[in-house]
């Protein structure tokens, strides 16, 4: 089960992907609100907060989320850069930002996150940032695409480390996935594959190209 929970001027999606049948909870890009994020924690057992990139609008809470719990932080180190950079100066106050701890834990491509029986396979999907990653379910078919896949768009690459060539490679990598699979993105509501290889003009545009 997925619930989305969002939050902060940016209107960031917060994930909370949940293992039913053991109460077991992944809490992801917990970016801002962070007394929200602990009230929808409700009476779930949290394991692990994850990031799908650095951006603080996305890690903004994992220092509040993970004292309050006790829980380790994943996430791609090459996207450590981002976490002390307030791109836009004064969001980290506007958003109340906790400091960021360093990630516990390196998301690599194909690492698999165990949260209670569910499993979470990491995709590093550049980009919009050098460590971005998105965390696909195979088996109920869920994509949480951060920045990285939005409905009817992308993530921006004009930000520091943002690299358009990487994003159109990563989208590549993301249309091979069931046309059936929901995507969760960091902003914005759910789509899915199908739709979006329909619909969304980047990657349409790389099927007129027959890059994919």
């Amino acid at each position: 089960m997925v619930k989305v929970l969002t939050v902060g001027p940016l209107q960031e999606n917060t994930i909370f992907f949940i293992d039913e049948e053991t109460g077991k909870m992944a809490v992801i890009d917990p970016g801002a609100e962070g007394e929200r994020i602990k009230y929808a924690i409700d009476s779930f057992e949290p394991v692990c907060i994850l990031a799908t990139h650095g951006h603080l609008d996305h890690v903004g809470q994992v220092g509040f989320i993970r004292n309050e719990f006790g829980i380790p932080f994943f996430m791609n180190k090459k996207d450590e850069f981002l976490i002390d950079n307030d791109i836009f100066p004064g969001f980290a106050d506007m958003i109340d930002a906790y400091p960021c701890p360093k990630p516990d834990k390196n998301l690599k491509e194909n690492d698999v996150i165990e949260v209670g029986k569910k499993r979470l396979k990491v995709l590093e999907t550049p980009g919009h940032t050098p460590g971005g990653v998105c965390f696909f379910d195979e088996e109920d078919k869920i994509l949480i695409s951060g920045d990285t896949l939005f409905k009817g768009s992308v993530g921006r690459t004009d930000l520091p480390g943002g690299n358009m060539e990487q994003l159109l490679q990563s989208l590549k990598k993301l249309v091979k996935l069931p046309d059936e699979t929901i995507v969760y993105p960091g902003h914005g509501p759910t789509t899915t594959i199908g739709e979006e290889k329909r619909t969304n003009p980047y990657i349409t545009g790389l099927h007129r190209l027959r890059l994919w």
